[in-house]
């Protein structure tokens, strides 16, 4: 594997044998955690050293009792005879001293003698080390020595000896940085540095196994090892420390292991914890779970249960008190605490940790009364929704629907049923999603005025302006707007705000003030996913007015939102938009690597959105499945029955039929114009194809500036509006039209 960020390591080590090549000695000390490639480095060292200096390495060992001048052993075969008979035969130290010094001081051009591990040496090795320390001024020998941090006691003689040589240099090896871990895992290498902290044996060995969900059995013996030399109150320590996750506090440990300081200090010194103020850890999570995996099952149990009893004393986190009650399998404590965690977490925007609460508090339904049960089972089917597991939202939003029929509670039921609307969306599914819809306002209508009517309307104008029927859009959005308003809803008031927002967007491409109005609302009211969609609604319109500048600038701002606050759904559809809007401009590749890295097949708007970029990206390059691709997205578009999604499909089509030399989808662009009349802002587009396509068209409404150019039949003025918004690539294809 590369060596990287250790340039500066070598240049050193270099520029010292080339010292002691002219007679002038230098003492280099390599030290680093294990795992750090102290001997990677000096080996990589040694390969460069072409026909230069002799080059002689000794090690020391890991031994209970070490062997008299181990590393020393290791190389008599290459020293003189003298010193080789006297090493065998148990000379006196002065006299092995004079040979070895002898020896050195004759060889031409120069002697590296690496010494490693000389925290494992006896006290004859550390001797020699000494002596040559005094002598290498003189010597043409350039003396390496290695040295793990933290392997040797405070009163270990190595401290002194390697103290009094003096090294010329120390060179104090440091983790790999996230970017060299990205060099060397690439995808993933986010979850290969957190387990690793860049150490770079963990590194090379996680990515050898290629999972960062499973350790490494080289990694899991070198740590079980380490640990294996503690002492007991250290190890206990050590295995209290691996079974809780990141970090634990000073505060709970002085509860579960009173007198604890007194143990962290010898994992502490060797680098398997480190101890803070607040809170104590492992120095690598991989390190961590080494540990937590070689204790049996039982032995972790009843470290959860200690962990747990304090916890509960303390009346800690919730999300703590289940993390270590499903560790110590006690089962009432999760059905006490799950819902507990779940509903803190949501309230915190922490959307992932909060699903996964709502599952497990979902369990336990048996003990809630039946509203109850079905109030959790609505907040798991919106945990669900937000975090993308569209399956489990839909089976627990009808579950809540249900029990709220047998309560008699319609006002509930509405509201299931305005929210199955909004899943049915999702899912690419138009037709029962508007079924739904007004469902919801025929359940919640006859009950009077309520915020769940409001939301009712507001959900009709969603449809109704994705549909692109703005007049019904903002006559639907006015009345939800109106009755939040008078009922002090500020989530439904900006919920309707988007939708009036980008109803007049559709006829207006100024109308930016009451998207931005909507998402300062949403933010205010705490409602992440609508303040989110009014930047992505702003960006999205921006981009199908031919403004790609500022519809990437507000798709940029949405997708930050949206991985601050953890709204996955929305999240994975704005980061695909600001993906198409590279691509065009004319960063494809870029385009398409991002888009791959997220997609998951499925029926989606989402994935809709995933499967047009590619296979646009296919089309422009004239991939031999384009028309794969491209067949496939046009039957998902139209089970959304949206402009939005069927009018992009459809203008790849025609560029497709462009450049493949096929008939113009005439036909089918006419029926489109006729679908949408009045005409939105992607009936403006599609009729500016239909015109190429030799479609009578006859429009009054305002266009973007290249399509009002195409809908004239003025390809030159077409294509440098689109040379003018960066967009090579539709200003080529229009100009191709001149020579037709």
């Amino acid at each position: 594997m590369e060596l990287l960020e250790r340039d500066g390591a070598l240049t050193a080590l270099a520029e010292a044998r080339e010292a002691a090549a002219q007679g002038d000695g230098r003492i280099i000390v390599v030290t680093g955690e294990a795992g750090i490639g102290k001997t990677s480095l000096v080996n990589r060292f040694l390969e460069d050293n072409g026909d230069g200096a002799r080059v002689l390495v000794g090690a020391c060992d890991d031994l209970s009792i070490p062997s008299p001048l181990g590393p020393f052993h290791d190389i008599a075969a290459l020293l003189s005879p003298q010193l080789e008979e006297a090493l065998s035969g148990g000379a006196a130290p002065h006299e092995i001293h004079r040979l070895l010094v002898a020896e050195l001081r004759k060889a031409p051009p120069a002697t590296v003698l690496v010494l490693e591990d000389i925290h494992w040496a006896d006290e004859a090795t550390l001797d020699v080390v000494t002596v040559l320390a005094r002598r290498i001024g003189s010597l043409p020998l350039l003396l390496v020595l290695t040295c793990r941090d933290g392997e040797a006691r405070p009163d270990h003689p190595v401290h002194a000896a390697v103290s009094a040589t003096r090294p010329d240099v120390f060179l104090g090896l440091e983790p790999l940085s996230e970017r060299a871990v990205a060099a060397l895992a690439g995808a993933g290498a986010d979850a290969v540095y957190a387990a690793t902290a860049g150490n770079p044996f963990y590194v090379t060995e996680l990515l050898a196994a290629r999972t960062a969900d499973e350790i490494p059995p080289s990694v899991a013996n070198a740590v079980v090892g380490r640990a294996s030399r503690l002492d007991e109150p250290s190890r206990r320590l050590v295995e209290l420390v691996s079974v809780v996750p990141n970090r634990v506090s000073t505060a709970l440990l002085d509860a579960v292991m009173p007198g604890w300081p007194a143990a962290a200090e010898e994992p502490e010194r060797r680098l398997l914890l480190e101890v803070e103020p607040a809170c104590v850890h492992f120095r690598h999570e991989l390190a961590r779970n080494a540990i937590r995996s070689s204790l049996p099952i039982a032995t972790r149990r009843r470290l959860h249960g200690e962990i747990l009893a304090a916890l509960l004393a303390a009346d800690a986190d919730p999300a703590d008190i289940v993390h270590h009650a499903e560790a110590a399998g006690a089962e009432d404590v999760v059905a006490q605490y799950a819902l507990v965690a779940a509903r803190r977490a949501a309230a915190l925007d922490s959307n992932k940790v909060a699903y996964s609460h709502y599952r497990r508090a979902s369990q336990f339904l048996d003990r809630l009364a039946p509203p109850e049960q079905a109030a959790v089972l609505e907040e798991l089917a919106t945990a669900a929704y937000v975090v993308g597991r569209l399956d489990e939202a839909f089976a627990a939003i009808g579950r809540a629907a249900s029990i709220d029929r047998e309560l008699g509670d319609q006002e509930a039921v509405g509201r299931c049923t305005r929210i199955l609307s909004r899943f049915h969306w999702y899912a690419g599914d138009g037709v029962p999603a508007r079924e739904k819809a007004a469902e919801a306002v025929a359940i919640l209508e006859p009950l009077g005025e309520s915020v769940e009517l409001a939301r009712a309307y507001s959900g009709l104008s969603q449809l109704a302006m994705l549909a692109d029927h703005a007049e019904e859009a903002l006559a639907l959005g006015e009345r939800a707007l109106e009755l939040a308003v008078r009922l002090g809803d500020e989530s439904t008031r900006a919920h309707a705000l988007v939708n009036i927002g980008s109803a007049r967007i559709m006829r207006d491409p100024t109308e930016w003030a009451t998207l931005l109005e909507a998402h300062e609302v949403a933010d205010a009211a705490g409602d992440r996913q609508e303040a989110m969609r009014a930047l992505g609604n702003l960006g999205f319109s921006l981009m199908w007015w031919a403004e790609p500048e500022p519809a990437l600038r507000y798709e940029q701002q949405a997708l930050a939102y949206a991985r601050e606050h953890e709204v996955e759904n929305l999240g994975s559809y704005v980061a695909t938009m600001v993906a198409w809007l590279e691509l065009r401009a004319g960063r494809w590749d870029e385009a398409e690597r991002v888009v791959r890295d997220k997609l998951e097949w499925g029926s989606s708007v989402v994935q809709l959105l995933d499967k047009t970029v590619l296979a646009e990206v296919a089309v422009r390059r004239g991939d031999p499945d384009a028309a794969d691709r491209l067949a496939d997205v046009e039957a998902q578009a139209e089970r959304t029955g949206e402009p939005q999604r069927i009018g992009p499909v459809l203008e790849l089509a025609a560029e497709w039929a462009l450049t493949a030399g096929a008939p113009l989808p005439a036909e089918r662009l006419e029926r489109f114009l006729a679908e949408v009349s009045p005409p939105g802002r992607f009936g403006t587009r599609i009729a500016a194809w239909a015109v190429v396509a030799g479609v009578d068209v006859r429009l009054e409404v305002e266009a973007p500036a290249p399509h009002a150019a195409m809908l004239r039949g003025d390809w030159a003025a077409a294509a440098e509006a689109f040379g003018e918004v960066g967009w090579a690539y539709d200003r080529a294809l229009v100009l191709s039209l001149l020579d037709g």
